[in-house]
């Protein structure tokens, strides 16, 4: 995540895509308030490194694509998706 004065935090996560990867790191950063990261925000910037490339990920993109999988998924991996946090 870069946050706004251009500081970068980063966490390294094993994810199914670039939105799972940013919406893991929302999960990390609001997981544990000792951590020092800044609480993600819908305005927040996420870069996600894949095989050496870099994809932006925007916060407001990231909140769509997690309302739309709370309201795709079902069963079991629904539910567990659902405790994951939302960006403010």
């Amino acid at each position: 995540m870069i946050e706004v004065g251009g500081r970068r935090y980063s966490v390294d996560v094993y994810a199914s895509s670039t939105f799972d990867a940013a919406h893991l790191f929302v999960t990390h950063a609001r997981g544990d308030p000792l951590n020092g990261i800044p609480k993600p925000t819908v305005n927040s910037v996420f870069e996600v490194v894949v095989d050496g490339k870099v994809h932006r990920v925007e916060g407001k993109a990231l909140q769509h694509w997690i309302m739309k999988e709370r309201q795709e998924r079902n069963g079991p991996a629904g539910f567990l998706f659902s405790k994951r946090p939302a960006l403010e």
